[in-house]
């Protein structure tokens, strides 16, 4: 597939979710048709399709389906985001009554080609970009959209919702969360409109959002990655301080960068583990009395067995 043209789509989007594509390869035209399962969004991190000499980078959506055909089969198409630079590729197809799935986590072309060893069929050039449809411009458009339109939705205030300090700490908890959701999208148009990308075309990233309320710091975090020799020195730290849980959540009040206590408390519990399979522990009921052949002399009356050949002289 070196030498095609550029692909045409005919559709009536998003009023019909059926896409038919066409491309000139050689002296062979090629078709393709698509139906649009889910649209899939942009996440703030948005993954790029991999770059080569003729093909251009496109963005890769999350929770995108879409159903095409491919080998005589008709394939579900999937794209999920499992971590913030790794994209999930997966592949779904029935054969008679047999449902077969098949995935990647290196790029949607390589999807392809384990699709095509697994049913046997001959070694093909076949782009993840073309089955997966990430070319189609109407969806991009529509993606874009749906990222503009939060800018443009009216605030409505439900006053039905009651002031924050006045909920619980698992209502002001769930209240936060959703919150820190709806920031997540408009800050991710923010970064979409303004490009605040690098010169591969990576977006910036939101690491956390600090609020403060009635002398109360609030941290939202937003995936951030766990440093393992960090959370193994904190938790050395909370051991030889003797320092508690509660004590801990007291210091995060005033310092919210802290890591989280949980972190620590789950960190610790994998320690522990790993030191119990390392270090199996056998526990002995010490209740039970000793049975003793009563035809053997002890001299012990505490019942101790001892060695005398193994004590030295006393002086």
């Amino acid at each position: 597939m070196d030498n095609f043209s550029t692909r045409t789509f005919q559709h009536d989007y998003p009023n019909n979710p059926y896409i038919d594509a066409e491309y000139v390869s050689g002296n062979r035209i090629f078709y393709s048709k698509y139906k649009i399962i889910v649209l899939g969004y942009y996440p703030q991190n948005v993954k790029y399709t991999k770059k080569s000499k003729k093909s251009t980078q496109y963005q890769i959506p999350n929770e995108y389906i879409v159903k095409t055909e491919v080998a005589d089969r008709m394939l579900h198409c999937k794209t999920k985001y499992i971590s913030a630079n790794k994209v999930l590729f997966t592949i779904k197809w029935k054969e008679d009554k047999a449902k077969w799935e098949v995935s990647s986590k290196r790029s949607s072309s390589e999807v392809i080609s384990i699709f095509f060893k697994k049913i046997n069929w001959e070694e093909s050039k076949l782009s993840g970009i073309f089955v997966f449809g990430f070319d189609i411009e109407i969806l991009h458009q529509e993606r874009i959209k749906k990222l503009q339109k939060l800018d443009t939705e009216r605030i409505v205030i439900d006053k039905r919702k009651r002031p924050l300090n006045k909920l619980s700490i698992s209502q002001q908890n769930k209240r936060l969360i959703s919150f820190g959701q709806d920031a997540y999208q408009k800050i991710n148009q923010l970064i979409l409109k303004q490009r605040l990308t690098s010169k591969s075309g990576k977006s910036i990233r939101i690491c956390n959002i600090e609020l403060e309320a009635e002398n109360k710091i609030i941290n939202l975090k937003y995936n951030l990655p766990v440093d393992i020799t960090k959370l193994n020195t904190l938790v050395r730290v909370h051991d030889e301080a003797l320092l508690g849980r509660d004590g801990y959540r007291k210091l995060a009040a005033v310092e919210p960068h802290l890591t989280c206590e949980y972190q620590i408390a789950q960190r610790r519990n994998e320690i522990s583990k790993l030191i119990n399979n390392q270090i199996p522990i056998e526990i002995f009921n010490i209740d039970q009395k000793s049975i003793i052949d009563e035809d053997e002399d002890y001299n012990n009356s505490d019942g101790i067995l001892v060695d005398e050949h193994e004590i030295g002289n006393i002086n």
